[in-house]
């Protein structure tokens, strides 16, 4: 399957979208009542409060895959109002057989013709998946996902003010400057 995802360009990075710095809506695809969406949503919370729609689908057993490619159809739909920038599908720990489903052929075609960027996060560090390869970018957490959609808020109105101080030292020391440049201009 690997192989001939492969040969598709299915890991090609030249194929790999661009993740929005600040996306202005995040779309969720998991369980909705795993612990999973809990821990991303407080990371968000805690980050940088942005507008999220949930997709909940089963994220487990024969009918996992076609409930998450539904979810992925239906985010891409062009009548969706108000598309996500961005695309996490995650999913916590498993065993192997419990994290098959992210190894689908058919899902990993949807998640490569998606137009919105898909960050996958499924299962711990450790566990790999199809969709992980076939994804824009690779999540090892749930929770890590939420921490590369948006900075720390904190962190932004630093480097918001820092850049308006800069700004204004600048414009303050032109002004000067050209102030003692008329100055000068004036006495001769």
């Amino acid at each position: 399957r690997k192989n001939r995802l492969s040969k598709k360009g299915f890991f090609d990075k030249k194929n790999k979208k661009n993740i929005p710095y600040l996306p202005s809506k995040l779309g969720i695809i998991t369980s909705p009542t795993g612990s999973v969406i809990h821990d991303i949503l407080k990371k968000l919370k805690e980050r940088y409060p942005i507008d999220i729609d949930i997709w909940p689908v089963l994220v487990q057993g024969s009918e996992s895959v076609n409930s998450i490619i539904s979810a992925l159809r239906g985010f891409n739909n062009k009548i969706y109002d108000k598309r996500p920038d961005i695309i996490i599908i995650a999913r916590g720990g498993g065993s192997t057989e419990d994290l098959m489903p992210f190894n689908d052929e058919n899902l990993a075609t949807e998640v490569f013709k998606s137009k919105i960027p898909i960050i996958s996060a499924i299962g711990h560090e450790t566990d790999n998946t199809i969709i992980d390869l076939v994804s824009d970018l690779r999540a090892s957490t749930p929770t890590a996902a939420a921490e590369i959609i948006v900075p720390l808020k904190n962190e932004l109105e630093k480097n918001i003010l820092n850049l308006f101080n800069r700004m204004e030292y600048i414009i303050n020391n032109n002004y000067k400057i050209t102030k003692d440049l008329l100055s000068n201009l004036l006495v001769l």
